[in-house]
Parts: C-alpha cells; sequence; structure tokens
C-alpha cells in the first residue's frame, strides 16, 4: 500500500451498500449465481469424473495411495491457511464450496478451454515451441480459478468483504485445484508403477512444490479481486488491483512453468517457486494490514468502547498479543480466567467481524454484543474472585511470618 493511499473508511463501514446476507454460508437457493456455480461444479464432476475412474480402473492400490496422500495434504493446507488468518471467521460449509470449485468446476472447464487455448498459443508461437505451455496453461486456468472467488463474492452470504478474504477463499480455490490435479497426474504417473512411484510425486509436487502451486497463484488473484470489491478508493485502483493481481497471478504461473533452470526437477522447482513464494508473502501482508487497520477503525469508531475498546484491540490484533494476554490472565488468576479471557477474545472478534460484514445492528451484531457483555462479565468476577483468593493468601503468609516471628 502506498504513503498516499486513505486507510479503508471504517468509520461508516456499516453504510457502505452491500448485499444484505440471507444465510450463514455461500449456500442461497434465491441467489443466481450460486445455481449457476452449482451448475459449473456438476458439469466438471461429469467431466472430470471418467479421468478419476480410469485411473482408478488401471492401477487401484496406486490410485488409492494417491487419493489418501492428496487428500490429507489437503487437509493439512487447510489448517495452514486457517492458520494464517488473523481473526479466524470462515464458514466451513463456504470453504467446502470454494475447494469443490478448484477440484472440480475449474477442471472441468479447463478441458475445454486449456486445449483452445494451447492450439492458439500453438499457432502463435509455433507447436514446437517449448514456451507454448507456459503461456497457454496461465491463460485459461488463471482465469476459472478465479470465477470461483468471483461467484464468492456475488454472494451475500459468502460474505467476502476485503483483500484477506479474497486471498482466503483464492487460496482455497487453488488448492482445490492443485489436489484434483495432482491427484490425476499421480494416478497417471503411477499406473505402471509402483507405491514409489506416487511418493516421489507427492514429494515433488505436494511437499516441495506446494508452496509455490495453484493456491498461491489464485490466492494472490483473489486478493486483487477483494480489494476490487471493498476498497474505498477511486475506479482506477481498483481495477488496477483486479487486473494485476490476475496479471501477476498469470506470470508466476507463466514462470514458473517455463523450460528456464534445466536440471533436476526439485533444483528448478526451488529455484523458480522461491520468487513466486516471496511475491505471495507480500501480498499477505499487504492484505493482513489493510484488513488490521480496518478492525482498529471498527473499534475505534463504530463498535462502543464496554464492548471493544481501542486498548482491547490492541490485544486482538495478533495472535501472539491474544497468546500473550492469556498467559498474564493464567498467572493473575490460574487457568479458568486464562479459558475466560480467551473465551471473551473470541466473542470480541466475533463482534468486530459481524460489524465488518453485516454492519453495526445487524442481528449477528445485536446477539454477539450480548455475548460479549456476559463473557466480560464472567471474567470479571473471575478476575475479582482471583484477586480477592490472592489478598487472602498474602494475608495468611503475612499472618504465618508475623507468628513465626512472635515465637
Amino acid at each position: 500500500m502506498t504513503a498516499s493511499e486513505q486507510q479503508p473508511y471504517t468509520v461508516s463501514i456499516a453504510a457502505l451498500p452491500r448485499l444484505i446476507p440471507r444465510t450463514s454460508t455461500f449456500v442461497d437457493v434465491r441467489s443466481w449465481v450460486f445455481w449457476v456455480g452449482l451448475a459449473l461444479t456438476v458439469y466438471g464432476l461429469v467431466r472430470w469424473s471418467p479421468h478419476i475412474a480410469r485411473a482408478i480402473q488401471t492401477a487401484p492400490d496406486t490410485a488409492l495411495l494417491a487419493a489418501s496422500l492428496w487428500l490429507l495434504y489437503g487437509l493439512a493446507f487447510i489448517v495452514i491457511l486457517y492458520r494464517m488468518e488473523l481473526f479466524e471467521r470462515r464458514s466451513p460449509i463456504t470453504v467446502i464450496g470454494a475447494l469443490l470449485w478448484g477440484a472440480l468446476a475449474a477442471p472441468g472447464m479447463g478441458a475445454i478451454a486449456a486445449p483452445a487455448m494451447h492450439d492458439v498459443v500453438a499457432s502463435a508461437l509455433g507447436a514446437d515451441n517449448p514456451w507454448v505451455t507456459s503461456f497457454a496453461a496461465p491463460l485459461s486456468e488463471e482465469p476459472l480459478k478465479l470465477l470461483g472467488v468471483l461467484a464468492l463474492a456475488l454472494i451475500p452470504g459468502a460474505r467476502v468483504r476485503s483483500a484477506a478474504d479474497g486471498l482466503f477463499y483464492g487460496a482455497v480455490v487453488g488448492l482445490g485445484f492443485q489436489i484434483s490435479e495432482s491427484f490425476l497426474y499421480t494416478a497417471t504417473f503411477a499406473a505402471e508403477g509402483t507405491a514409489e512411484t506416487v511418493w516421489q510425486m507427492f514429494l515433488l509436487r505436494g511437499v516441495i512444490g506446494g508452496l509455490w502451486s495453484h493456491a498461491t497463484f489464485t490466492a494472490i488473484a483473489g486478493a486483487g479481486l477483494g480489494y476490487f470489491f471493498n476498497a474505498g478508493t477511486s475506479s482506477l485502483r481498483r481495477w488496477a488491483a483486479l487486473l494485476g493481481g490476475l496479471g501477476l497471478a498469470m506470470a508466476l504461473h507463466g514462470f514458473f512453468d517455463t523450460p528456464w533452470f534445466s536440471g533436476t526437477a526439485v533444483v528448478s522447482s526451488v529455484v523458480k517457486g522461491v520468487p513466486v513464494l516471496a511475491l505471495f508473502l507480500v501480498v499477505l501482508r499487504w492484505a493482513h494490514l489493510r484488513e488490521r487497520r480496518t478492525f482498529a477503525g471498527l473499534a475505534r469508531h463504530v463498535v462502543p468502547d464496554d464492548l471493544v475498546s481501542p486498548g482491547d484491540f490492541s490485544t486482538l490484533a495478533t495472535r501472539r498479543a491474544r497468546r500473550r494476554a492469556r498467559h498474564w490472565a493464567e498467572r493473575r488468576g490460574g487457568r479458568p480466567t486464562a479459558r475466560a479471557l480467551r473465551r471473551l477474545q473470541g466473542a470480541q472478534l466475533s463482534l468486530l467481524t459481524a460489524a465488518h460484514e453485516d454492519g453495526w445492528g445487524s442481528p449477528r451484531t445485536v446477539e454477539l454484543s450480548r455475548d460479549v457483555r456476559i463473557l466480560s462479565a464472567t471474567l470479571d468476577r473471575r478476575q475479582g474472585a482471583a484477586d480477592a483468593q490472592r489478598r487472602i493468601d498474602n494475608q495468611r503468609r503475612i499472618d504465618d511470618r508475623s507468628a513465626q516471628d512472635r515465637r
């Protein structure tokens, strides 16, 4: 973010023109976008299923091993993505929908778009040109994956409200695409091989190449899309972020597929992947800083101080600050006090999230405000009881010491 760019407009964020969410997830039967997305996902399942069935029929043992490994990989990656979140507020149903788009809808449409784009690029560069794939693959795959994030942004219940939201769901869509594609490649290469081939493919495409693959590309494009829909800046900047994010994702994808750095697959993946990962971390930092400033503004100007004050937000802004506050509470009042503070922190973060996503005064904010007051009173009682017990213990130690002195 440049120094001249204004901070997110948090004072009247509840008044921003938003579609009121009718549902708690992206499943909204009154949204035409939901039905179109569902139809494309079913279409992708129909197109992709024969390839998966063929791989399983050809070599069921290696295909089963490949499926198990990539499903576990996807689960571990989702946990990592959740740990990267600042304020932990994702609907599992919406996350599954994003995964299905990446795993089924995008590959299903890509089965038509990718060969057509390959022919277009090959006709321009020459069929034998080694650069055809590095141009054709990103030009077809990246827009198709980003369509999943766009669909979520257009469905009110998905609550895509920031660049960080777009980045998260972009990473999930890209992860779904990566798992689907990697499973098919692994099962195909291992059809006449052994379990060792499966492990080698998993090591190369998952453990080594997973940090700079489809999840990273689509996360960058998704951050630009999230900014486009929610930033309170000029149209020029919003379009620049959207097109720039997609263009950067395609450029990084193409760079990763280039025939440069010939050598072992591992060395080539690392040499080309590290710059991709570095740029992703820059985008991630930018999105998180915007989100933190937005929530700080909500705590300062929108949410009443008795619920979340600016001082409260200083201990909510990062995971480290929240852990430090809980450790201090545990030293002061024991584990029950620390647990009470953890519940209060979760409720305060949920309240800030609801104010950001649905607007202040929405049913969610009313309900969560009541929860915060109850949990705050509970914490005060626990702290008061802990302080009283500590005073009693201190007085008892003083009395014992005085008795010993008199003796």
